[in-house]
């Protein structure tokens, strides 16, 4: 089953934040983080994949899955026919108290 693919304007905003920091480091970091940001849209997208509920059960008790991204957590969530991106963390960030 293929879903439609929302991104938060919380999660719009992190992405930018994301890119500039890593713009700071070259662009082949740069590049490759929004590479494997659209890689992991298309493919959630697909339905052919589903990263499960997230790892951290307060996390997961909310609903939320996650995915990676180099060195971030994605957590999204499914709303009827469409899988909602809610927000791009860096994994050492306790995005637990975040979400």
């Amino acid at each position: 089953m293929a879903y439609d693919v929302k991104v938060l304007p919380t999660a719009e905003v992190e992405v930018e934040g994301v890119v500039e920091y890593l713009s700071g480091f070259g662009m082949q970091p740069t590049r490759h983080f929004i590479e494997d940001y659209r890689r992991q849209l298309e493919l959630l997208a697909s339905g052919v994949i589903d990263y499960g509920l997230c790892k951290l059960p307060e996390v997961a008790k909310l609903g939320y899955h996650a995915c990676r991204v180099n060195s971030y957590i994605m957590p999204y969530y499914f709303e009827s026919d469409a899988v909602v991106i809610a927000h791009v963390f860096h994994q050492r960030q306790d995005y637990a108290r975040l979400v």
